[in-house]
């Protein structure tokens, strides 16, 4: 079995898992029912999404720099902007682009309230039946928790009606102990890492 499809068992095997605090099948036996979807889905197509829209990245607007008058001990507030910036250039699980050009991510689905700490990304998968939204997801928390200051919360959500399994995907990603568990597997946190590292385009 490849790695990414084993990989891709272990995902919705720990969503399973943790559904409602019991677990409903065994490994194997979601395992072999993934396995033969994912052979019938390649016979079909070969990706889930064989042939996405790709959008021009929006250009990148310089940030004011504080004057040097200004307190170099004093925090700094983060806006809606910052946060895109962080994450735009985030790419796909299957595909060459980044979230941005497949607007997956958008800057105006960023909520951000600097006074209470709290982030909130709202993101759309390319198609309502996308086996990656959790990677995704695990990605955009990734970046973030690496790019902020511990004192922000960041919620992590599907957009609304944009996946069949919604629910599922925002209640696994913000799960602290599900993120946690997630991470601890050495192939997820490869892709995660191969999706975060620098495009240099």
């Amino acid at each position: 079995m490849s790695s990414s499809l084993s990989l891709f068992c272990w995902v919705v095997w720990l969503l399973v898992l943790f559904e409602d605090n019991k677990k409903i099948a065994s490994y194997d036996e979601i395992q072999n029912f993934i396995m033969t979807q994912f052979i019938l889905r390649k016979m079909v197509s070969g990706l889930i999404n064989a042939n996405p829209v790709v959008y021009e990245k929006k250009e990148r607007r310089v940030r004011s720099v504080p004057s040097a008058a200004a307190d170099e001990y004093a925090v700094e507030p983060i806006d809606q902007q910052e946060i895109f910036d962080h994450i735009r250039d985030i790419k796909d699980p299957e595909h060459p682009y980044s979230l941005e050009e497949l607007k997956v991510i958008t800057e105006d689905a960023i909520d951000v309230d600097d006074s209470r700490g709290s982030v909130r990304v709202t993101f759309t998968p390319t198609v309502e039946h996308c086996s990656m939204a959790t990677v995704i997801g695990l990605c955009l928390r990734v970046k973030l928790l690496r790019s902020l200051p511990s004192r922000y919360k960041v919620d992590i959500r599907v957009a609304p009606g944009s996946h069949a399994t919604e629910a599922a995907v925002n209640k696994q990603l913000n799960d602290k102990e599900r993120v946690a568990a997630a991470l601890e597997n050495p192939g997820l946190l490869d892709m995660v890492d191969e999706c975060l590292s620098p495009s240099y385009e």
